[in-house]
């Protein structure tokens, strides 16, 4: 993963993930709308430049965008109105992200499969990042259903009080901090594996 693919990431975590509620049901809805608008967006752009609109093609893309948020917004209505409720104007958060509109409106913009596999990873992460925000803040694991979300207890949340910190914006702005670190001391030692493998190769 290059640098400016981690400032994406870092851009969608503090627009998608920071200010949403500390749960993991709230988090698949998110992250199954940014997969959404990413295979949509992507897909639509790359197909309307066979067209050589120039600028009308961004504006068209634009327009997708939007729809395809409003349309998955009222699907979420229909499925749970509690969840949209509670979710409120950050299910437009992913539509305004670095993360979104980088990769379809950037200099070297990716195809609609490589975007879709980088969609799938910034998922991964953040379903890590709901579910550990979850399991420390709630002492649970929840999942969207009709009436809202259904949890599954692990433990007594009272008991592990002052983790209900990572719950909180301040505390999930934190571990989104942690997370990142993480993420880049691990691609540093890959690389440092990777090149002391070309440099065995060379000799």
């Amino acid at each position: 993963m290059n640098k400016s693919l981690y400032f994406m990431f870092t851009a969608a975590s503090f627009a998608s993930l920071v200010c949403a509620p500390g749960r993991l049901a709230y988090g698949i809805v998110l992250i199954i709308e940014m997969n959404l608008l990413a295979v949509s967006a992507s897909a639509f752009h790359s197909y309307m430049k066979k067209f050589y609109l120039g600028d009308l093609q961004d504006i068209l893309t634009l327009a997708v965008i939007v729809s395809a948020t409003i349309l998955y917004r009222q699907i979420v209505i229909l499925f749970s109105p509690v969840i949209a409720l509670n979710l409120g104007f950050i299910m437009y958060m992913p539509a305004v992200s670095v993360f979104l509109l980088g990769n379809v409106f950037g200099k070297n913009p990716l195809p609609p499969l490589d975007f879709l596999m980088q969609s799938l990873k910034f998922s991964a992460f953040a379903f890590a990042f709901f579910l550990l925000r979850d399991i420390l803040g709630y002492g649970t694991i929840s999942f969207p259903v009709p009436w809202g979300i259904k949890e599954a207890y692990l433990f007594n949340s009272y008991s592990t009080s002052f983790l209900a910190f990572f719950a909180s914006v301040p505390g999930s702005l934190l571990l989104t901090i942690f997370c990142m670190a993480g993420l880049l001391c691990v691609q540093y030692k890959m690389n440092i594996i990777e090149k002391s493998g070309e440099d065995d190769g060379d000799n």
